[in-house]
């Protein structure tokens, strides 16, 4: 323990500004902060041990404030002998009522009183709570109140048509107006006229800007996803979004009202959903990785007889972005799952599985051996109550209706026969999980795991990939046909496995 040699009290500073001007209304800044509490501590020769500081931090919640956690859980310690916390004022700590009240009983029960300067609280005084109480009350109404206001001028400023925050591809925000950049609004419209007008896809249109050298407000290349918001988004009819609701806007609009209107119109045609030309999932979707862009590969655009898959770049953004690499469906699922058998049957998985498995049998053995311990003792009761009740059919001096006797002894005896049923059953399980059988089982399941892979739906089939794989790679051939595996990523590595047998044997 630190002895502490003066008798001046010793106390943990903190301060705190909201990340939001409006909620900091009538407080004062962290300098000013810090400097009313260092005059108050000299008045009152308190000693100041540390200064902590949660700078543009909100009293919402105490997430993120480090810094007051730190303070906190250091003012708990005995062995640091801190008196005192002091603020400047009290919504500095929170202006939640709850939180405020829960720290000030924590701080008390280990010996600290929280000093508030500005609202002249001590919580040293026994008449400090109800202070407390009033002044939590006050901080958590204000910023009730601050966050109502705030909702009520976003509101307001939603009615007004002006914008709200974000991006926007096609215009620049100054002080919540939208202002057409020239540049982009060229792009925007020429989005419109190739969808609506030319019956262009989403993929032919990001493919065109890409191969134009245009890219996003992101600086990133143009994909379906980018055009289709585009194309769905009412502001460049006039409109600005609050909420979910459109309301009329104050900034200039990019596209005529006919045009909007001519590709929702093509939009809603088009909102089927297409059927597949072909059967079956891609079970190896996002596994196998691009030999060019190192983007995943998925289901590639392809006809019923020949199935591939696609860098999911190309797929999205056109060839400008990344040439289509394909490679053969068949083909690829065909030579991971023989490599994952090949893993699977080599003599020291099953080895390992064994070890596993056994571990596992053994940690379930207890509870079932302690459960037949446990039937047997209630069994040989059940059977002291029979042989009880037989004595009482022989002894003349005990009156007891014999109908009932027999009921006792058929009710005990078929509890009897019900527990030994359990018991058989539960013996079987002990006997089967110290026997060896299961590595028979192990082996059996692994040499006819392909059977097994066949009766899985698609979808369970793509879980079980990417339940063992991390990732697969291919090379830069010239062709489909030229494209092969190189290597395949496991979860687990063999090299380990085969060590870890070795230190068990």
């Amino acid at each position: 323990m630190v002895v502490h040699l003066t008798n001046r009290k010793r106390a943990l500073l903190y301060r705190r500004i909201s990340p939001r001007p409006e909620q900091d209304f009538g407080n004062t800044s962290l300098e000013k902060q810090l400097e009313d509490m260092m005059k108050y501590c000299q008045r009152n020769n308190i000693e100041v041990v540390d200064v902590y500081t949660d700078n543009l931090k909100s009293g919402k919640s105490f997430e993120g404030r480090d810094e007051f956690k730190e303070m906190y859980h250091r003012a708990l310690k005995t062995e640091e002998e801190i008196d005192y916390v002091i603020v400047l004022k009290q919504d500095r700590l929170s202006r939640d009522t709850l939180d405020t009240l829960f720290i000030m009983k924590r701080l008390n029960e280990a010996g600290v009183n929280l000093i508030s300067i500005a609202d002249n609280i001590n919580t040293n005084d026994r008449n400090a709570e109800i202070l407390v109480h009033v002044m939590s009350l006050v901080a958590q109404l204000e910023r009730d109140f601050i966050n109502y206001r705030t909702r009520s001028g976003m509101e307001k400023k939603a009615e007004d048509g002006f914008f709200l925050g974000g991006q926007v591809f096609g215009y620049k925000s100054f002080n919540k107006k939208l202002r057409v950049l020239p540049r982009e609004a060229r792009v925007v419209k020429y989005i419109f006229e190739k969808y609506a007008v030319d019956m262009w896809g989403y993929k032919k249109i990001a493919s065109s800007l890409n191969m134009q050298g245009i890219k996003t407000k992101n600086k990133k290349d143009w994909t379906i996803n980018a055009v289709k918001t585009v194309l769905e988004n009412q502001i460049y009819i006039g409109s600005t979004k609050w909420r979910g609701e459109y309301t009329k806007g104050n900034h200039t609009p990019i596209i005529e009202k006919s045009l909007w209107e001519k590709t929702q119109e093509v939009m809603q045609t088009r909102s089927y959903t297409p059927v597949k030309i072909h059967s079956g999932s891609y079970p190896l979707s996002g596994l196998i990785k691009c030999p060019r862009c190192g983007s995943s590969m998925v289901q590639g655009n392809c006809s019923q007889k020949y199935k591939y898959y696609q860098c999911s770049k190309n797929k999205n953004s056109g060839r400008v972005a990344c040439t289509s690499n394909l490679i053969n469906k068949e083909y690829a699922e065909d030579y991971v799952l023989r490599d994952f058998l090949n893993h699977l049957q080599n003599e020291i998985l099953p080895l390992l599985l064994h070890d596993i498995t056994k571990a596992n049998l053994d940690y379930e053995l207890k509870p079932l051996e302690e459960e037949i311990r446990y039937l047997n003792k209630e069994i040989e009761e059940l059977q002291k109550g029979i042989e009880t009740t037989l004595d009482l059919f022989d002894d003349n001096s005990v009156n007891i209706d014999p109908d009932l006797l027999k009921n006792r002894l058929v009710t005990k005896q078929n509890a009897i026969n019900e527990k030994k049923s359990i018991v058989k059953e539960l013996t079987k399980q002990v006997e089967f999980k110290r026997s060896n059988s299961f590595m028979e089982i192990i082996r059996y399941s692994i040499e006819n795991f392909k059977d097994f892979y066949s009766t899985l739906a698609d979808e369970e089939k793509k879980k079980f990939f990417h339940s063992v794989i991390r990732q697969i790679h291919i090379n830069q051939g010239e062709k489909p046909k030229d494209r092969l595996i190189t290597d395949i990523e496991y979860f687990f590595d063999l090299d380990d496995i085969s060590n870890l047998v070795n230190t068990k044997k």
